[in-house]
């Protein structure tokens, strides 16, 4: 793959420099209303995966000075991906052992709407995330997510058992901080809507809301934000506890090591173009160089590990998977779900899904090609290694 160079725009008040394959004019649109905002700093970024989100397109990066957007970091705080190596191989794993793990994982993980059937104590669960909730994240909302902590959630949340070129498996899980990040965003930007318009602030979109730094709510979504990335990762361990178990219980397993997890929703402090602010990433990953990143793909596609190479114009960012291409209600109207279950069988693939209906709407074809988002990427990250699906489970 050889890189690619980004185009600039004009955007707003900064410029635009995108990677994006196929920008849609709305996500183009979102963008240029980001560049407008009066905390940009330098310019706004686009992923090579980059489309249509809530104010911010999904797969941009807005560097602020010194305010935070909620809906530039998103409802998902926190989503992410995470990867496990085993020491099995396409030679010991059968396809029956393969099966009766999915079913396992499928048992074990409630996915969709799906809850734990009974909640996680608050003890165990504060223990787990090894820090105490903040003021800011009510005690309601907390009480709520002990329910969710071990659970998948739908869209594009998905439990892979892959293989690499040479044969090798390996687990690769997406999901977030589920209905806990939802609520904090949503509280935290009516918030911000209302400081801003109290404060006589313009603002592009009521989308882009945000709050200064210095403000009460500014510490409080701060505060409510870190927390809300410590349970997305304790989401995600306790469901590879799950995969575990499931692996051996079922297979002649001798190592399940987590070697890998990242985040590509929130923000962060940081120093870009010799000044300091507030990098949000929604639907990005941080790729400095050197640094280990995961690229999903989308059922039956493949799914990229890669190293970054520090883009300062990506502000050390790259994409977080493929991107769409076509709306869920679009993808359900081309193809039916049994197309897709027999697509995935006729790949090889397993797939199970408590929202069988649905399924068209995850499917590769609703997606952009990764392997041309890969392509695009060339001057934000080096791809060492190529996974596919063997068995997929699905919200």
């Amino acid at each position: 793959m050889t890189a690619s160079s980004p185009r600039r725009l004009p955007g707003g008040r900064v410029p635009i420099v995108t990677w994006a394959t196929d920008l849609d004019h709305v996500a183009l649109e979102q963008a240029t209303n980001v560049s407008n905002l009066a905390i940009a700093l330098d310019h706004v970024a686009l992923m090579p995966d980059a489309h249509a989100g809530y104010g911010m397109p999904i797969g941009g990066v807005l560097f602020a000075d010194a305010a935070v957007v909620p809906f530039a970091i998103g409802v998902d705080i926190g989503c992410g991906v995470a990867l496990a190596e085993t020491d099995l191989t396409i030679e010991t794993l059968a396809t029956s052992e393969l099966e009766d793990v999915l079913e396992a994982i499928d048992l074990g993980v409630p996915t969709g709407f799906q809850r734990l059937p009974a909640a996680v104590d608050r003890d165990v669960a504060e223990a787990a995330l090894e820090m105490p909730r903040p003021a800011s994240v009510a005690a309601a909302w907390f009480e709520q997510s002990l329910a969710q902590l071990g659970t998948l959630g739908g869209g594009n949340h998905f439990l892979e058992i892959q293989r690499d070129e040479t044969g090798a498996i390996a687990v690769m899980l997406h999901s977030g901080s589920r209905h806990l990040g939802k609520t904090i965003c949503d509280e935290f930007h009516r918030r911000a809507l209302e400081h801003d318009r109290a404060a006589g602030l313009e603002i592009p979109h009521r989308e882009l809301a945000y709050l200064p730094r210095g403000t009460s709510d500014f510490d409080g979504y701060w505060a409510a934000m870190t927390f809300a990335l410590r349970y997305a990762e304790v989401n995600r361990s306790r469901m590879l506890d799950v995969v575990e178990r499931a692996f051996a219980a079922h297979t002649k397993i001798g190592r399940f090591e987590r070697t890998v997890d990242i985040h590509h929703n929130y923000a962060a402090w940081e120093h870009h173009a010799g000044m300091d602010g507030l990098v949000h990433r929604k639907g990005a990953v941080r790729a400095r160089v050197g640094e280990t990143v995961l690229i999903p793909g989308s059922m039956g596609s493949a799914s990229y590990v890669g190293v970054g190479l520090g883009d300062p114009d990506a502000f050390e960012s790259c994409q977080h998977g493929a991107g769409r291409a076509m709306s869920r209600k679009a993808a359900r109207r081309a193809k039916s779900s049994r197309q897709v279950f027999d697509e995935m069988a006729a790949l090889g693939v397993v797939l199970r899904s408590s929202e069988p209906r649905g399924v068209a709407e995850e499917a590769a074809f609703a997606y952009k090609d990764v392997d041309a988002v890969m392509t695009a990427s060339g001057s934000l990250v080096r791809p060492v290694r190529r996974l596919t699906p063997l068995g997929v489970v699905k919200g």
